[in-house]
């Protein structure tokens, strides 16, 4: 099983649904997640659920004494996590420290396929325009730390924008998981 954490229309959902048994595709962006709720439909794509899922905010236990429905991770956890152009808008926007966020995605368990927006990047420098900077700990060198303390990272590609970072991370696996 694969989560896109962040899909938004499934561009790279659909890519990996080609090679994964099941993809969950996680958005808040309703309007993204019906569209590619519509296209994976028309597609015939079965292996492909989209959702919408404010990461900052997940959905707990629900229903009568909270056994109805699971929290999102009770529902099952993924072998492969893809987290692309996603970290600043958690953590700027979010508000959620970047060490706690790569700490959360090491508990989900599987491999991680992440990229790093640095600060000097657009998008960065557009969430930051209005807020006060309280976001120290969002730097390319906290995010190696802190994923070098939870994973083995096998791969690091700088994209030609000059200002991303694509990581393969492998999960650690526990001695008796090996």
């Amino acid at each position: 099983m694969a989560w896109d954490l962040g899909a938004n229309t499934g561009t790279f959902s659909r890519i990996v649904a080609e090679h994964a048994e099941y993809v969950v595709a996680m958005d808040a962006d309703h309007l993204a997640v019906d569209r590619l709720y519509r296209s994976a439909k028309r597609d015939g794509l079965t292996n492909l659920l989209p959702m919408v899922i404010d990461l900052t905010d997940p959905s707990p236990n629900l229903g009568w004494r909270g056994l109805e429905r699971k929290s999102l991770l009770e529902r099952g956890r993924p072998d492969l996590t893809l987290c692309l152009a996603l970290l600043h808008h958690l953590v700027i926007g979010g508000n959620i420290p970047l060490p706690e966020l790569v700490a959360w995605l090491a508990g989900l368990g599987g491999d991680l396929i992440v990229e790093f927006v640095t600060r000097e990047d657009a998008r960065v420098r557009q969430l930051l325009r209005n807020k006060t900077d309280q976001y120290s700990d969002y730097d390319v060198g906290v995010f190696e730390d802190c994923l070098g303390r939870h994973f083995d990272v096998a791969r690091r590609f700088p994209l030609a924008s000059g200002s991303r970072i694509l990581y393969h991370a492998r999960a650690r696996r526990a001695p008796h998981d090996a």
